[in-house]
């Protein structure tokens, strides 16, 4: 089957063109959405625009789209947008990273079904402390773009995701009720290297905003180059 992957750039949307490509499917590719608002209700945010060099670094093709609409308005762009892709790319079908919100996969199968179109979400349901370690053994290079969360302070940001950042996280959910993967929004991530990626990609520079009890880490310069090892376990 032919489909189309949502792709924010993230840690889940990865895993999922991976277990995508295990599933045998064809990637055809990959559908990136900008969304007006930082508390968008479907979209990632943090970094969104660097997905294009993450494609290029897997060799895969992307498609970007503007989100003009807020809150429950953003389902009808979504909407059109997949029939752009479908009408483009031939896709039969549309894979996504989502892991609990009911919220997000209604409104996808929704969209899906009068699309004509089959929804695939492989990280469905499964446990969040499990999928953040499969994914820290898949071999993806995941770093933490945006916090939201008690326990979460701004030394978060810009750090790697590894066995021991999870462990941590584990500790947090027993404290605060942190979600291990970051499924409530406690955490986004951006993946710079991973099974896929061909070259893998350097920050070089970047900035941080902290405001209250949240914060991000914005991508200012980043470029591709030849793979050679990991990066430290902070980003700074």
């Amino acid at each position: 089957m032919d489909i189309a992957v949502l792709f924010s750039g993230g840690k889940d949307s990865c895993y999922t063109i991976m277990k995508s490509i295990d599933a045998k499917l064809n990637v055809k590719v990959l559908l990136t959405l900008h969304p007006k608002s930082e508390d968008s209700w479907l979209f990632h945010h943090p970094c969104i625009r660097w997905t294009k060099l993450q494609a290029e670094a897997m060799n895969m093709q992307i498609a970007t789209y503007n989100i003009e609409s807020e809150g429950e308005d953003e389902k009808y762009e979504l909407s059109k947008h997949l029939q752009d892709i479908k009408n483009k790319f031939g896709i039969e079908g549309i894979a996504a990273g989502a892991l609990a919100s009911q919220y997000q996969r209604r409104r996808m199968e929704d969209i899906a079904i009068d699309l004509g179109l089959r929804v695939y979400t492989p990280l469905w349901g499964l446990d969040p402390s499990k999928l953040l370690l499969d994914q820290l053994e898949s071999g993806l290079e995941i770093i933490i773009v945006s916090t939201a969360a008690l326990g979460l302070d701004s030394s978060w940001l810009g750090r790697r995701l590894d066995k021991n950042l999870a462990q941590e996280l584990d500790r947090l959910k027993e404290k605060h009720g942190v979600n291990p993967a970051g499924e409530g929004g406690e955490y986004e991530t951006f993946v710079l290297d991973g099974p896929l990626f061909q070259k893998k990609i350097t920050v070089k520079r970047f900035h941080k905003t902290w405001n209250e009890d949240r914060g991000q880490l914005e991508i200012d310069d980043a470029e591709l180059k030849e793979k050679k090892g990991k990066n430290n376990s902070i980003l700074l």
